[in-house]
């Protein structure tokens, strides 16, 4: 393994625990807005005034710049995966709040990660520098920014979990390709295309951070996170190879063991995000004198007539 991959696989596990220790903090405060001010701005501007969800706003945006140093380092196919660690931090945290033993199927995903990461790291292909040519690129973005609007369409009932998710999903992904791309006017030394790409992936990491804040609203974290992960570590590795030339061909294995190494992250990560002790670190209630275990599932106990009756909680 190569300097620069060290170097983009360690910047990457760190940008992971920015991004998963800022879901700690910020998903139980979301929690606590009404419903009503899902999807819009008022949701942010009430949650901007909670000194936690500032904190882990702040850790977030801390993970951004690593996350850029990642990608400069190693390719979309590996950087992407390797955020996917970050579910372990929340495994973690989950068993420490609930005072439970980690079972086996949680042992098992965090292996199937873990392991994942490990053989994309040996089999990872040459980073390419090159920025993709204009029409490539909008072939490849405009459905991800189109499905990123899906949240906000005006239509007749409330968005269901497969809009939300769908959404934030595509928002996240396409935030990551921008960053990529980020990286990659930065290397060429292009401050100004470096910019404007910044701007397009702070547009779509905006959109993506509001619908995944009004999902942690309105849903359990066990069936918003799993599918949300998947879409957000697939799509980005998946047109690495046509937008950055990262030519899983010519691996080991011909491109085989690369699919082996990303399918057991998203079924480690999906497994992971599906898991009750995961979810509590997403569900966690202050009582005043520090953190207790919120019940797993509280959103939807407590406002299930209220999807059934909006209509809010179709899949």
């Amino acid at each position: 393994m190569s300097r620069d991959l060290i170097i983009g696989l360690l910047a990457a596990l760190a940008a992971a625990a920015c991004f998963d220790g800022a879901v700690i903090l910020q998903a139980a405060e979301a929690r606590t807005v009404p419903d009503e001010h899902g999807l819009r701005l008022s949701l942010l501007g009430r949650l901007v005034a909670r000194r936690r969800w500032v904190a882990g706003t702040a850790v977030a945006i801390l993970g951004w710049p690593l996350q850029l140093l990642a990608f400069s380092r190693a390719p979309v196919t590996l950087v992407q995966p390797a955020l996917g660690l970050g579910t372990i931090l929340l495994l973690v945290a989950g068993a420490r709040v609930l005072g439970e033993r980690v079972g086996r199927r949680e042992w098992v995903a965090a292996g199937a990660v873990i392991a994942g990461v490990a053989v994309l790291a040996a089999v990872a292909p040459d980073v390419d520098d090159a920025v993709p040519p204009a029409g490539r690129l909008a072939l490849c973005a405009a459905p991800l920014a189109v499905a990123a609007t899906l949240p906000f369409w005006p239509l007749a009932r409330p968005p269901g979990l497969w809009r939300l998710v769908a959404g934030a999903g595509a928002a996240f992904a396409l935030s990551a390709i921008g960053g990529k791309l980020v990286a990659v006017e930065l290397d060429a030394g292009d401050p100004l295309g470096a910019l404007g790409f910044g701007a397009l992936t702070a547009i779509a990491a905006g959109a993506g951070f509001l619908v995944d804040m009004t999902s942690l609203q309105r849903f359990e974290a066990t069936r918003a996170s799993p599918p949300m992960f998947v879409l957000e570590t697939a799509i980005p590795v998946a047109v690495a190879p046509v937008l950055f030339g990262e030519g899983w061909g010519s691996t080991p294995g011909g491109g085989v063991l690369v699919l082996a190494g990303l399918a057991l992250v998203l079924a480690g990560g999906a497994a992971l995000g599906a898991s009750r002790v995961v979810a509590a670190a997403d569900q966690l209630e202050d009582d005043g004198g520090g953190r207790r275990p919120g019940s797993v599932g509280l959103v939807g106990v407590t406002r299930s007539g209220e999807r059934a009756a909006d209509g809010t909680d179709e899949l």
